[in-house]
């Protein structure tokens, strides 16, 4: 075979191969890459949370004034939120509260405010306070401005009473990390009635009540110690006279329950609060006492 046969084969093989190359070139580019997987969608976090519980306390004290000390005093609460807003501003949240708690005792041994005698009218419910409320939360700042109704079916001196109360909170979480301790400042103002000692006639209208407090705690596995403190003073109009009302320190254990977050996040709670108290302001026979208490609740 003559180099120019070879060649002239070389050449047909060459034009005959042409359109297989430039169909697979065509097939290879049109396969298209798969489309990449839907972002996962971002999950929302509830706009409403709240809490449920029951406390169960040996004496029951409210801002120093003794209420109930002659039997145990079971004490249900709920509180719920609404986070109607949350930003990046001046202003990162806006909350709207609403909050009920009772008090329950044993209606034979339902005492008097003084701590002594009986009610005129015993019965096992003693107390019912309704608190709806705006929190406003500025950085680490959060005001929160709340209208207090207090309602007692067993006092015939002060069946009701009506309070704007007034809460400052500070975190300081970031500032001091695991020795933080809470701090707050709280002022009550009656609007009408008697919030604290409600066993008192005609002891004057729209007293004054304020409150330092710091709550450190640290934790320890499913184990929360917490180390409550209290300052509290009033006006004579709130108390028999003016300045310092009572001092409290407590310790407070709460223990995680193992149960499903799906059911909310369940707490035992044992604990004592220690109580100095100014007899000449808040009443009473004892100058210090100590209280007892153990609970149980679920926040959601």
């Amino acid at each position: 075979m003559t180099k120019k046969s070879v060649t002239q084969i070389c050449t047909v093989a060459a034009v005959l191969a042409l359109p297989t190359l430039s169909w697979a070139g065509s097939a290879t580019k049109s396969k298209k890459a798969p489309a990449p997987a839907p972002a996962p969608e971002k999950v929302l976090e509830s706009a409403i949370t709240g809490d449920i519980g029951l406390n169960v306390v040996t004496s029951y004290y409210y801002h120093g004034a003794i209420q109930q000390n002659h039997s145990a005093s079971f004490q249900p609460y709920a509180d719920i939120n609404f986070k109607a807003f949350e930003g990046d501003g001046f202003l990162n949240k806006a909350t709207v509260n609403f909050g009920i708690w009772n008090s329950l005792t044993n209606p034979k041994t339902s005492t008097s405010p003084s701590g002594n005698g009986n009610w005129k009218n015993p019965k096992a419910w003693v107390e019912s306070d309704f608190t709806p409320g705006v929190s406003l939360t500025f950085g680490k700042v959060t005001l929160t401005e709340s209208y207090q109704f207090m309602f007692f079916p067993n006092n015939s001196t002060t069946e009701t009473s009506e309070s704007i109360v007034s809460k400052l909170a500070f975190d300081d979480s970031d500032l001091l990390g695991a020795l933080a301790l809470h701090p707050t400042l709280t002022h009550q103002h009656e609007v009408s009635g008697k919030a604290a000692l409600v066993g008192v006639a005609n002891q004057g209208r729209h007293g004054n009540y304020w409150e330092a407090a710091v709550a450190p705690s640290v934790a320890a596995g499913p184990v929360t110690v917490t180390a409550p403190i209290t300052l509290a003073f009033g006006s004579s109009k709130y108390y028999l006279e003016d300045g310092y009302a009572y001092f409290s320190a407590g310790v407070n254990l709460g223990y995680a329950l193992p149960i499903s977050k799906q059911f909310g996040v369940w707490t035992a709670n044992l604990g004592g609060t220690y109580y100095n108290l100014n007899k000449s302001a808040v009443g009473g026979n004892a100058d210090n006492d100590v209280v007892g208490n153990i609970g149980l609740g679920v926040a959601f």
